[in-house]
């Protein structure tokens, strides 16, 4: 970067170039690599630190509603359009003002100066980078549905948002769709929709939950073959601190009908609600709320 700068300044003093100000393919350079450097070259080191605020801003705001602390579709489209918006912003300013600068400024055009705003940034830029390892390693992601036991609400490898933050002071209500550890598989993370919570009597006929004796109203449920494997399960009792989980698909999903390999699940295995459709590849389902059926 230094030697950038040098080269420019030379060529802006040589007799066949009567440009004497900073080179704006520097500026536009050192800004794509740390966005707020280009105006440190041109001696707008102040502009520039504010600039780079601004953007350290909108990425938390991106990190965050991708991790599931602002878990909403419009929350990371709004992020991460300010966050473009801004870069670009920053481009463009930075190249017209060292365009309109007659005299490269003085004090600016050592290499430490870039060296060391281009670590300092580096190591700001880590803060947000540190809460993402840190929110995948407790399980707030942007998830992918990876089966279709979720069809037609989740269709597979449609990637979706959980609040992860929901239900550390909330209870599971039916109806919610979950994101969970499996209970017989700690290594593995699935999601279901809550039909039953603890103490409830639930059964299963011809596909159809039924809660407490009343049959629950589903109109996003896919029920498929009626005498399908599990599709028609006795009256059980939940158990105290579980739910039982069902997955819309009802003749293809592995879920809490199965006592042996899944089971109720422990409230305490919960990871967070589903929110809404993130990424598909049928545009007018990105941005769909699939938290809870009353919005569906």
């Amino acid at each position: 970067m230094a030697s950038l700068a040098d080269y420019a300044a030379t060529q802006a003093g040589s007799p066949t170039n009567q440009r004497r100000g900073p080179s704006p393919w520097v500026t536009a350079l050192l800004t794509v690599l740390t966005p707020g450097l280009g105006h440190v070259y041109i001696g707008q080191a102040r502009r520039g630190i504010t600039l780079f605020v601004l953007v350290m801003i909108a990425d938390t705001l991106l990190m965050f509603a991708m991790m599931g602390v602002l878990a909403r579709f419009w929350m990371i489209v709004v992020s991460l359009a300010l966050l473009l918006g801004l870069w670009l912003f920053i481009m463009a300013d930075a190249i017209l003002r060292a365009y309109r600068m007659p005299e490269i400024p003085q004090g600016y055009h050592r290499w430490p100066v870039y060296a060391g705003a281009f670590v300092l940034a580096c190591l700001v830029f880590a803060a947000p980078c540190f809460f993402a390892f840190h929110a995948k390693a407790t399980g707030q992601l942007l998830v992918n549905a990876a089966t279709s036991s979720m069809e037609p609400t989740l269709r597979a490898g449609e990637y979706f948002l959980a609040d992860a933050t929901y239900y550390r002071n909330r209870q599971p209500s039916r109806g919610e769709m979950v994101v969970y550890i499996h209970p017989k598989q700690p290594g593995e993370q699935i999601t279901r929709r809550v039909v039953a919570v603890e103490g409830d009597r639930i059964a299963v006929k011809g596909g159809r939950a039924i809660v407490n004796g009343m049959a629950v109203m589903e109109p996003y449920v896919d029920v498929g073959d009626p005498m399908a494997a599990h599709n028609n399960m006795p009256e059980t009792r939940v158990p105290a601190g579980h739910i039982f989980v069902l997955g819309d698909n009802r003749a293809n999903s592995p879920d809490s009908r199965a006592a042996a390999a899944h089971g109720p699940v422990p409230v305490t295995n919960l990871i967070g609600r589903a929110t809404d459709i993130a990424i598909s590849r049928y545009l007018a389902r990105m941005g769909r709320w699939i938290g809870t059926p009353s919005n569906l």
